[in-house]
C-alpha cells in the first residue's frame, strides 16, 4: 500500500523550482535584460494560442516596424494586420492596437504596474495581467497559463474537469506563488518564479510524455506519487465541430489584378481582405451569385480550414472579368492584409490544374 501522498510544500517547491530555473532555461528575446513592459506585453499577446517557435520571427519584425508603444498606437490598423498575417486569431491584433492607443491616451504611454490596473486594458485577461505584473514590474502575481494548469493539477491531483476547475486550480497555484516581500533584492523572485513555473510546464511537465525523472519539484507531486500523472488535467469532452461549405471566386482581369473585398471592422477576421464568396460563416447570409459579371467560371480546387468552433471547406471557382472596381482591384504581386484562410485559398486556386 502506498504511503500518503505528499502535500506540496510551498517553500521547498519555490526553492527547488528557482534553483532549477537558475541552472538553465530557454533563451527568449522578451526575457533579455532591459526588456520593458512593452516587449513583454507584445510577446504575451502573440503567444496566446501560438507556439514560441512561431512567435519569435513575428516578434522581431513587429519591433523593427513598431519599436515603441507610441509607434504602434499611431500606426494604421492595416499596417498592424499586414505584419500579423499568418499568426491567426486576428482579434488579438485589433486588441493589441486598441490597447496601445489606450495606454497612450489614459496612462501617458506607460503600462500600469499592478494586476488590477492592467486588467482594465483591452485584451488583457487574468493571465496576461499577472505575467506582465510579475515579469515586467516584479510584483507578486498568480501566473496561471495552460502549462501551469497542467503542473498544478498534477501537483495537487485536482480531479475536477477543466474548464470548470479553473478557480480551484488558481486557488491551489496561489498557495505556491511567492508572497510579497519588503526586500527589494528579493523582488526579482516574482519574475523568475513566473517564468520558471511556465517553463516547467512547457519543458518538463508536458501533456503526453512528462519528464518526471528530471522534474525539480517531483518531491511535491501527488500525481507522481500515485503514478497517475497522465490522468491530469481532467478535461470535459469536446463537442463535435460543425463542418460548413461555401463557394469562393478567384476573379482576375486581363492585367493580372485580383478582386478582393474587405471584411467588417468587427467580428471574425475583422478588417482583413478576402475573396468574394457565397457566405462562409455559420450564420452569414448565403448567396450563389458572384459580385460582378463573369465571362467564365471554372472549378479551381477546394481548401479546408479549421477555426476554433467550426470547420470550413471553400469550393473555389476561378473566373475572369473585363473590369474590377478600383476599391476591389489589387495586383497579385501586392495584396492587402489577408487571413491564412484566404492566403491558402488563393494559392490553391492559382496553382490548380
Amino acid at each position: 500500500m502506498n504511503p500518503q501522498p505528499p502535500i506540496p510544500n510551498p517553500t521547498r517547491f519555490r526553492e527547488n523550482l528557482l534553483a532549477w530555473y537558475a541552472r538553465g532555461h530557454r533563451a527568449m528575446p522578451w526575457r533579455e535584460v532591459g526588456r520593458t513592459a512593452y516587449h513583454i506585453w507584445l510577446a504575451e499577446i502573440m503567444l496566446q494560442q501560438t507556439t514560441v517557435t512561431a512567435v519569435i520571427p513575428y516578434y522581431h519584425r513587429f519591433l523593427e516596424r513598431f519599436p515603441t508603444l507610441e509607434s504602434l498606437a499611431t500606426a494604421p490598423i492595416d499596417d498592424v494586420l499586414a505584419l500579423w498575417q499568418g499568426l491567426g486569431y486576428y482579434r488579438r491584433a485589433h486588441l493589441l492596437h486598441k490597447c496601445a492607443q489606450t495606454v497612450m491616451a489614459k496612462h501617458s504611454g506607460q503600462f500600469p504596474s499592478t494586476e488590477a490596473e492592467l486588467l482594465t486594458l483591452p485584451g488583457l485577461g487574468p493571465y496576461t495581467a499577472a505575467v506582465i505584473a510579475a515579469t515586467a514590474f516584479h510584483q507578486p502575481a498568480n501566473v496561471v497559463d495552460g502549462n501551469v494548469e497542467r503542473v498544478i493539477t498534477r501537483l495537487f491531483r485536482i480531479a475536477s474537469p477543466l474548464p470548470a476547475s479553473k478557480p480551484e486550480i488558481r486557488k491551489a497555484a496561489a498557495t505556491l506563488t511567492p508572497p510579497p516581500t519588503q526586500h527589494a533584492t528579493h523582488n526579482t523572485h516574482h519574475a523568475e518564479y513566473a517564468n520558471a513555473i511556465m517553463e516547467l510546464g512547457s519543458q518538463i511537465c508536458t501533456p503526453t510524455n512528462p519528464q518526471c525523472f528530471l522534474c525539480p519539484v517531483a518531491e511535491d507531486c501527488q500525481a507522481l506519487h500515485a503514478r497517475d500523472q497522465l490522468s491530469y488535467p481532467v478535461k470535459t469532452p469536446k463537442k463535435a465541430v460543425p463542418h460548413h461549405t461555401a463557394t469562393a471566386w478567384l476573379i482576375t482581369d486581363a492585367h493580372n489584378n485580383l478582386y478582393l473585398q474587405q471584411r467588417p471592422s468587427t467580428g471574425l477576421l475583422a478588417s482583413l481582405w478576402e475573396l468574394p464568396h457565397s457566405g462562409w460563416e455559420p450564420k452569414s447570409p448565403q448567396t450563389q451569385q458572384p459580385p460582378i459579371p463573369l465571362s467564365n467560371s471554372q472549378p479551381a480546387g477546394s481548401y479546408t480550414h479549421t477555426f476554433t468552433h467550426f470547420k470550413l471547406t471553400l469550393n473555389l471557382l476561378r473566373a475572369t472579368t473585363d473590369t474590377i472596381p478600383t476599391t476591389n482591384r489589387f495586383p497579385l504581386t501586392s495584396l492587402p492584409p489577408l487571413s491564412t484562410l484566404m492566403q491558402k485559398a488563393i494559392k490553391t486556386a492559382l496553382t490548380h490544374q
